[in-house]
């Protein structure tokens, strides 16, 4: 039973700081994705 719940806690560490560095570093908004020299939004 410990072990069950020591991978859950890691489970749920691994997801928070994924989606803690997908939210500031991947993500890009719609206007600096889609800027090319000869579009502006």
């Amino acid at each position: 039973m410990k072990s069950v719940l020591v991978g859950l806690c890691a489970a749920v560490l691994i997801a928070i700081a994924a989606a803690a560095y997908l939210d500031t570093e991947v993500q890009e908004s719609a206007t600096q994705a889609f800027q090319t020299q000869g579009v502006r939004l």
